[in-house]
């Protein structure tokens, strides 16, 4: 995206949406722009009228004022020269309380709108990340993402307040300094005015120069944010395998080549300041060279040079401040620009324009000739046909990388199939609401995820509805509402980051309870067992049997001990189904299915 691109986004998706705010900041603009104005002008009339005794025209109706307040202050008939020179400087220091009070009220708000803007941005971009699909967040760097929303989003307050309102403020300024220096010296004005093409040739220079080095900056802080990340959550696995000093080695790594791109990127910048600054400063003193002879040959007066070399400082302050700010509104563009890439990113999984909401829902499921693949080329599904009848208690069995997984990814619609549809009632799962089809079809992964706060909010994650009373009804089915009675709190322990202060199997109990309290129609299993001691699997069998009675199961999982009690079994291999039949039907006549029972030592008769 182009800077102007990036800024128009910015000022017409987010700051618009705060008109009152947007509209406040333009007027006290105005407000600046007239005080600043006024300073000058006052030197001005001072130096020519009361100092060097050169009046000019233009400032006559300000010495009147000046001279009627003298008058009326000091009591005099007529002015004194200490007394319009107090005058003069009361009239400074209001303009200066002025300029003070405005530039407050202005920086003030600009910082309220840029956090009101950076809430909205952060709000926007964790929506769109929740409606993409599963496909992004499997091959993307959750570290970086982190690093966008928080890094990226902080560094848009620069766009904000130096860039997009600063240069509002800063070109309403400079063209009123214009026409006020084209009134005081038309000459001298074209003098100042040379600069700008020279300092936009050079802007254009370095403008490419200084946002590639942040652009590259920016990314090496997200990997270094997703390589933190990265060693954290590893940390009890680096220290069991004796490795914190190849850790240590390849953060320092991360760190250094951060560290160097920084200083790169800061260089580049200080650069093109550096430039900007000799180039002002060379336009100030043509100014005063061709001024000075000016008012030697009494064509200007002293007052009109002071004010016009005021004016001139105060047009290249908005160039020189954008030049000593330019690398980090680079920055703040480039974080921008990796934000609205990742808002611009279409969702591969979209909820029809019309969707279907279902009442009442039979829980029947249909794959009809399915086939997938996460990469071309590499079918991990391939012809699926399966017909689930509504409260049948279906295993998927087979072993690791048969596509069992890929089968519920469907059923949830976490992907499309590429090939063929899945249906729910007869009702194709891409006409289905989003609501519904959650509500519907409730997930219990091998990994058992709890969230960061207290084992109620985790329980009633899928269904906050629901009571309390249900809630410890459904624990108590569960098994587990004796252990979380003996936490310190209850049911209002805070649990640490990722459940750690629960064992994994009562991680895995607290899920399975999770997904029973939504109450769905058809309850799946993704190797919920695969992974807990004997004890817990035996729990979660039980609470099985039980759920049976009224729901939809599918039970996917690659051993034989959890799928003997299930009124039918799906051998799955290479992405097709072999056989499929009861336990002891399948002992008899699947070889693949006898040949995974001897492999786990289960006994065939």
């Amino acid at each position: 995206m182009s800077d102007l691109e990036i800024v128009k986004r910015i000022i017409m998706e987010y700051m618009l949406k705060h008109k009152a705010l947007f509209t406040l900041e333009i007027v006290l603009i105005l407000f600046k722009m007239m005080t600043v104005l006024a300073g000058p002008y006052l030197y001005k009339t001072v130096l020519d009228f009361y100092i060097a005794r050169t009046p000019t025209d233009d400032s006559v109706w300000l010495a009147n004022i000046i001279d009627s307040i003298a008058v009326v202050m000091t009591h005099q008939t007529e002015p004194t020269l200490s007394g319009v020179l107090l005058v003069a400087a009361l009239f400074y220091v209001a303009i200066a309380l002025i300029e003070w009070a405005v530039t407050s009220a202005q920086l003030y708000y600009i910082e309220k709108l840029g956090l009101f803007v950076i809430a909205d941005i952060r709000a926007d971009f964790f929506s769109h990340i929740n409606s993409l699909s599963q496909r992004f967040f499997e091959y993307g760097n959750t570290g970086r993402l982190v690093s966008r929303v928080t890094n990226d989003a902080e560094a848009l307050k620069k766009i904000l307040s130096t860039g997009v309102i600063g240069l509002v403020a800063d070109l309403v300024m400079t063209l009123s300094i214009i026409l006020v220096m084209a009134f005081i010296d038309f000459q001298l004005t074209l003098v100042a005015l040379l600069i700008a093409p020279l300092l936009a040739v050079v802007s254009r220079v370095f403008q490419k120069l200084i946002k590639d080095a942040w652009r590259i900056a920016r990314r090496n802080v997200a990997s270094l944010t997703g390589k933190v990340q990265d060693l954290m959550y590893g940390a009890k696995l680096t220290k069991s395998l004796v490795q914190e000093e190849r850790s240590l080695r390849e953060f320092d790594e991360v760190n250094e080549q951060n560290m160097q791109t920084q200083i790169k990127a800061e260089t580049v910048s200080v650069a093109y300041s550096s430039v900007a600054t000799v180039l002002g400063s060379v336009m100030t003193a043509a100014i005063w060279y061709l001024g000075g002879m000016k008012v030697l040959g009494s064509t200007r007066t002293v007052g009109q040079l002071v004010a016009f070399s005021t004016y001139s400082e105060i047009f290249f302050t908005p160039i020189r401040n954008l030049a000593m700010m330019y690398g980090e509104i680079q920055s703040a563009l480039a974080g921008a620009e990796r934000i609205f890439v990742i808002l611009d990113q279409q969702p591969e999984v979209m909820e029809s324009e019309e969707p279907i909401q279902l009442d009442e829902v039979r829980g029947e499921i249909a794959f009809r000739d399915i086939s997938f693949s996460y990469v071309p080329d590499q079918p991990v599904l391939k012809h699926i046909n399966l017909n689930i009848k509504p409260g049948e208690k279906v295993a998927i069995f087979g072993p690791t990388g048969s596509g069992k997984s890929t089968m519920i990814n469907l059923l949830g619609r976490f992907y499309d199939p590429i090939e063929g549809v899945v249906e729910i009632d007869e009702h194709n799962l891409r006409d289905l609401s989003f609501s519904t089809l959650r509500k519907v079809v409730s997930i219990v992964l091998q990994e058992p995820y709890l969230f960061n706060g207290t084992v109620e909010y985790n329980l009633k994650f899928g269904n906050p509805e629901v009571s309390d009373e249900e809630m410890v009804r459904v624990a108590k089915y569960v098994g587990m509402h004796e252990a979380v009675m003996e936490l310190e709190e209850g049911y209002e322990t805070v649990l640490h980051e990722r459940g750690t202060n629960l064992s994994y199997g009562q991680r895995q109990l607290i899920c399975l309870a999770r997904a029973i309290i939504v109450d769905p129609r058809i309850l799946v299993f993704d190797e919920a067992t695969s992974s807990v001691d004997p004890y817990t699997e035996a729990r979660i069998q039980d609470t099985l049997r039980r759920e049976m009675m009224n729901r939809t199961v599918i039970l996917v999982t690659h051993r034989v001990s959890t799928v003997r009690d299930m009124d039918r079994i799906i051998v799955l291999k290479d992405g097709v189904i072999e056989d499929e039949g009861h336990h002891d039907w399948l002992i008899q006549n699947s070889s693949l299915y006898r040949e995974l029972c001897e492999m786990q030592l289960v006994e065939m008769g």
